[in-house]
């Protein structure tokens, strides 16, 4: 068997559109991780932002209070004030949490400005800011943590891409499991022997699932070496979710870190992706053409978030949001799955459990038809 799966897997290296697929990967990948991380806002127009940025979030980091936003935007209204307003930074950590704790109607950088040119000094006493509670943020037996989030913000963004990028490359590497040899009328040949009526059949799917995986780790492993180099380090993995001002996940009912939420995602991208390439080598095993094959999982893949634009609710809706293309990005799978108009069960961890045995699930019953679909062919 060993045997057998290492020749299919080199069989799928060596295919030419395997390969120039592997390429164009590689480039929109950087691409992906440049515009995500490295030409990200937070960079600024002199690329000090990320610097800067640092800075501001080594003096905020900690307990998650009143006094400490107080504080926060307290120092962010004096910077503005004081620096020169053609060198003025964007301090775009600042300006998030005053986005959202500064009352609604009340423009504090027109008032800053008229403050300035009048000599003046706006002051944080002078600013109607929220509580916490007033907004009403989870609170759980230990206080939420405040610290780094923007650009583990840019962090959930590049993830989510990366899944529809290794999701498209895997689709296109399972279309051609099977097909290619059927549209080479080579199945009576391969089938009829005897390695091929058992070990043929669950070699491709091995072949098919391992080099999906591996892509997949691959293409994290090195989004993951971007982000410390962006971010340096891993500074703000213990920030609270409801902290991350930029998703406003106020009142997420669990309380989890961003670098927790960053293993749950990964965790659901990675299945989901089990059951895209059980799919895709089902629907290879019943095609004649890879191209056939490649249209018909990619249409599959996409469907369920066209149906969702269709129905918007009932038991339905909750079964098209089990399918990866409708809960792989971060924010998404957290808003949805805490919210019970939008899932089957009630509580966060419950509909995440949910999910991923029916994705599991899902790749065992494509993989077993295939199987099974092979086995009769033989024996017809």
């Amino acid at each position: 068997m060993k045997t057998i799966v290492k020749y299919e897997m080199e069989k799928i290296q060596q295919n030419r559109t395997f390969i120039g697929a592997l390429v164009i990967s590689l480039f929109v990948l950087a691409g992906i991780l440049y515009i995500g991380m490295y030409h990200a806002q937070l960079q600024g127009i002199e690329r000090k932002g990320v610097e800067n940025y640092h800075q501001i979030v080594e003096r905020s980091t900690g307990e998650f209070t009143d006094q400490r936003v107080q504080d926060v935007l307290s120092n962010y209204i004096g910077r503005f004030q004081q620096d020169d307003v053609n060198n003025r930074g964007f301090d775009l950590f600042s300006w998030e949490v005053a986005n959202t704790f500064i009352a609604n109607g009340e423009n504090i950088y027109d008032r800053m400005n008229t403050a300035v040119k009048q000599g003046e000094t706006l002051t944080i006493d002078q600013i109607k800011v929220k509580s916490i509670e007033e907004i009403g943020f989870t609170e759980f037996e230990k206080p939420l943590k405040m610290g780094s989030f923007v650009t583990w913000k840019d962090f959930y963004h590049v993830t989510n891409q990366l899944f529809l990028l290794i999701s498209t490359l895997s689709i296109l590497l399972c279309s051609l499991v099977f097909s290619s040899d059927t549209s080479r009328n080579m199945n009576p040949l391969l089938l009829s022997t005897r390695r091929g009526r058992k070990q043929m059949t669950v070699a491709k799917i091995i072949a098919g699932t391992f080099i999906s995986v591996l892509a997949f780790l691959f293409i994290h492993g090195v989004s993951l070496g971007a982000f410390a180099l962006y971010n340096s380090g891993f500074t703000g993995w213990d920030t609270s979710i409801q902290t991350n001002f930029s998703m406003e996940l106020f009142t997420f009912p669990v309380e989890l870190n961003q670098l927790q939420v960053y293993g749950l995602a990964v965790a659901l991208q990675l299945i989901g992706l089990l059951a895209i390439v059980g799919i895709t080598l089902y629907i290879s095993s019943a095609t004649r053409s890879p191209f056939s094959a490649l249209l018909i999982a990619l249409g599959i893949f996409l469907l369920p978030k066209a149906l969702t634009q269709l129905v918007k609710r009932g038991p339905i809706y909750h079964l098209l949001n089990l399918f990866p293309i409708n809960n792989y990005a971060v924010q998404d799978f957290l808003t949805l799955m805490s919210t019970k108009t939008e899932f089957f069960l009630t509580y966060f961890m419950q509909n995440m459990v949910l999910t991923m045995v029916v994705l599991v699930a899902i790749a065992l019953l494509c993989n077993w038809a295939v199987y099974q679909r092979l086995k009769q062919y033989q024996e017809a």
